[in-house]
């Protein structure tokens, strides 16, 4: 038995609405820039945590260089994010490492160098779209007025 033309633009119509519909509407890849007071930072984390109803876990990407990027496959939804960036910076000082390692065992110490307003508390919001997408990071150090 043939199906109906109605039952066939049913099948033509969910054919071509499901596929867009995906998890939130498709992904978004995301990439860009960050520096701390004009030098781009070395090494560190950019984590977009989902807010205000976006679905999804969010994306996290490592800082090469000044540089990262989220690749769409790594299901990030269009939505509203709180951006939370940190990077580690050596002090020039040697301390004590602890257990397990064996007694006097040193390492070099490290502090967050990103201010906690860029990250623990962020205040920066960014809204990705599906697709691509560039989001730039001009951090400062100086405290805000």
């Amino acid at each position: 038995m043939k199906p109906s033309l109605h039952a066939r633009r049913w099948a033509l119509l969910l054919s071509l609405v499901v596929p867009a519909s995906g998890c939130g509407g498709g992904s978004a890849s995301i990439k860009g820039a960050v520096t701390l007071d004009g030098t781009p930072v070395e090494s560190g984390h950019v984590n977009f945590v989902p807010i205000e109803g976006t679905p999804g876990a969010g994306a996290r990407a490592q800082v090469v260089n000044g540089q990262y990027s989220v690749e769409a496959a790594a299901r990030a939804s269009p939505g509203v994010y709180r951006v939370e960036i940190s990077a580690r910076r050596k002090t020039g000082k040697k301390i004590p490492v602890g257990s397990p390692a064996p007694p006097g065992t040193m390492a070099d110490e490290e502090v967050e160098a990103v201010p906690v307003r860029y990250n623990k508390s962020s205040t920066l919001r960014e809204e990705l779209k599906g697709g691509a997408n560039t989001r730039d990071f001009s951090l400062t150090s100086k405290p805000e007025p």
